[in-house]
């Protein structure tokens, strides 16, 4: 049962996974041992699946990104295969399929433009499936939040 203590519990870890058990028992009012049980569930149960870092690329590398709309082409492939396809493509970074006037959205991270354009041109648009894209550069991310894949 996924409770009011579990739903804090997680959202702590959202803010900080690598909080010490101490503190998150401290912010939760709850035993430290208590905190433990209830992570050992939540990772059993596959609620938490893993924990990670959120890297600031900007401070780490000279990257750029993109967001790329995909719209698939019925007849080679089916979406979910093509969607696999792209997912693979070194540089892609997150593909998610979505509604409304295009049919998937990959961001794409590389060393510069010219690597994000010879992606998209080389690899996306010559894939079987892939019928058209449009290309949206990052200038800065404003807001960015951590959450894991479904």
């Amino acid at each position: 049962m996924f409770d009011r203590i579990d739903s804090e519990l997680v959202s702590i870890l959202r803010e900080n996974s690598r909080m010490p058990i101490s503190a998150i028992a401290q912010r939760l009012g709850v035993a430290r041992g208590t905190v433990r049980q209830r992570l050992s569930r939540l990772e059993k149960e596959g609620i938490i699946r893993r924990y990670t870092v959120e890297i600031d690329e900007s401070k780490v590398s000279d990257s750029q990104s993109a967001f790329v709309l995909i719209s698939f082409m019925p007849g080679f492939a089916t979406q979910r295969e093509v969607a696999r396809r792209i997912a693979s493509i070194e540089g892609v970074s997150e593909l998610y399929l979505i509604s409304g006037g295009w049919d998937m959205i990959a961001k794409i991270s590389a060393p510069g433009l010219n690597d994000i354009g010879n992606i998209v041109i080389d690899r996306l648009r010559s894939m079987e499936g892939v019928s058209r894209t449009e290309t949206c550069s990052v200038f800065s991310t404003v807001k960015r939040s951590v959450n894991e894949e479904n």
